[in-house]
């Protein structure tokens, strides 16, 4: 039964040690088209609230996302599952990639840091969050009226079948 606890606690220290580790790939950001669009967690995207997409790091864990080329960072919550591109680490919301200064470059490399809990201490998680609300409060959803596809295709072959 010891070895059985030595092998979990041996098991799950590698993967805290690893997950600490920065990762290095490439890192994308959402289209603005996307807002609203249910995510993996359930909330709604937003393009003005810091969030992203990763595979593997649980859903509400903060991340810091550094862009080399720039040399800058920002501070994004996870959301969401994915990128699903080959190579792909995260996916970040508009505005962090405006942050960043990645939306000119469309997709380009970036190194992924997830936060620990002494660094994330309660005034950074306050501004990071207060941060977020304002950014909804400023920008809200749009209203968008319901795609007419479906009636436009119905109409098509309605005057395919006046036609013949």
């Amino acid at each position: 039964m010891k070895q059985i606890k030595h092998v979990f606690l041996l098991g799950l220290l590698a993967f805290t040690s690893l997950h600490a580790q920065t990762q290095q790939g490439l890192g994308t950001f959402y289209h603005i088209r996307h807002w609203g669009s249910k995510t993996t967690s359930g909330e709604p995207y937003h393009p003005f609230v810091f969030s992203a997409a990763h595979r593997s790091f649980p859903m509400g864990t903060w991340v810091e996302v550094e862009f080399p080329k720039t040399g800058k960072k920002t501070i994004v919550r996870v959301n969401d599952r994915g990128p699903f591109l080959r190579g792909g680490v995260i996916d970040v919301s508009k505005v962090a990639a405006q942050e960043l200064g990645l939306v000119s470059y469309g997709i380009s490399k970036v190194k992924v840091r997830a936060l620990t809990s002494e660094e994330l201490t309660d005034s950074l998680k306050t501004f990071l969050l207060k941060r977020d609300s304002l950014a909804k409060e400023e920008h809200p959803t749009p209203i968008r009226k319901k795609s007419s596809k479906k009636k436009k295709h119905k109409k098509r072959k309605a005057k395919k079948r006046k036609k013949r």
